[in-house]
């Protein structure tokens, strides 16, 4: 009698086991498949997690709470409003009706879209975890109300002399950060992170002159392009080049180039003038530069090589310095590696 009832209460635990198990699993909404696609990223996020903040996301849109949306953004969104400028906003004064639907009829995931983050409603919200402080966030919110930066109207194109300088003379940090690390060494600059920023600084002390340098893999590379050598063709986006020039066009406000070494490999180079900077502005950026500043821009700039990469943009201030030898030089001021930062500078100086 002993062993029968020992007996019913093992099947008992058994089965109300197996009850439990089958509750959690229905209570998930991510798959075998998802869990799978953790793993290959190394499990620095957990499918139902990345699924329950997309939730929560979608929740505070359906209550129009902008305040809260906004504080799950680190700093500043790299697409979509500042904060600054949703501030003391209404929901219906930074989205629409038709965007607010379309994201609450989305279905939250439970993997992302590769190394690019989760997604909702085709990429209206992108949002990712932060491995290193263990907490989720917003990054880009697309489709948003957009903030007019300059009222004044602006040049298209940069022209010196009558002729518009080509998107790929302006030289940007690279994705690598290899031309940046080698200035960086050879000159021994201390704080990396601040050159990075703030290259102006720099130049004219640490780094002595505006001349290219050879690098460790035998090649030259400049900060500061040489309007000479920039017009003749021969600067691309940091490195110095012999190629054949070619004049760029003007697509929608902005100045666009297509270079190509083969016919089955083209970059793309493109720039937007977003802001003029006052030429006091432009001095104190650059305080160690013996030249004049004749002008000074934010611009927008970037370049595509193809791929699923997109293009690789920055926001830059740079500044057309003259000296007395007849030499000029467009020379990086300042790099903001988000629109919105940019934009929160121009504020601060205006």
């Amino acid at each position: 009698m002993k062993n029968i009832y020992i007996l019913i209460l093992t099947i008992m635990f058994c089965l109300n086991s197996s009850l439990t198990l089958s509750k959690e699993k229905s209570a998930l909404n991510c798959v075998e498949k998802d869990r799978k696609y953790a793993e290959f990223w190394k499990n620095y996020y957990d499918p139902e997690e990345a699924y329950n903040f997309g939730e929560t996301i979608k929740k505070l849109v359906k209550e129009k709470n902008l305040k809260s949306i906004f504080n799950l953004v680190e700093g500043e969104l790299t697409s979509g409003p500042r904060k600054d400028f949703v501030n003391n906003k209404k929901f219906s004064d930074i989205f629409s009706d038709k965007w607010r639907n379309s994201l609450l009829e989305s279905k939250s995931p439970c993997s992302p879209v590769g190394w690019r983050g989760f997604m909702l409603d085709n990429g209206s919200i992108w949002f990712n975890k932060d491995k290193d402080k263990n907490k989720w966030y917003i990054f880009s919110i697309l489709g948003a109300k957009k903030e007019i930066i300059s009222e004044k109207k602006l040049p298209i194109g940069w022209k010196v002399s009558e002729k518009i300088i080509p998107p790929q003379c302006f030289s940007t940090k690279w994705i690598s950060g290899d031309n940046y690390e080698e200035f960086s060494e050879k000159f021994d600059i201390k704080n990396y992170n601040d050159f990075l920023n703030n290259p102006g600084k720099f130049l004219g002390k640490e780094i002595p002159n505006l001349e290219p340098i050879n690098t460790s893999w035998d090649e030259k590379i400049y900060l500061a392009a040489s309007l000479k050598d920039c017009f003749k063709g021969n600067l691309r986006g940091g490195g110095i080049v012999k190629t054949t020039n070619v004049d760029p066009k003007i697509i929608n406000k902005s100045i666009h180039n297509k270079i190509c070494s083969t016919k089955s490999s083209c970059t793309e180079y493109s720039y937007t003038i977003l802001s003029k900077i006052p030429l006091k502005n432009c001095k104190n950026l650059a305080p160690h530069i013996f030249g004049k500043c004749e002008a000074s821009f934010l611009i927008s700039v970037g370049d595509y090589s193809g791929g699923s990469i997109g293009w690789d943009m920055s926001y830059n201030i740079y500044g057309l310095f003259s000296f007395n030898d007849d030499k000029k030089y467009i020379v990086p001021l300042k790099n903001f590696y988000k629109k919105n930062n940019a934009v929160n500078y121009l504020r601060s100086i205006n």
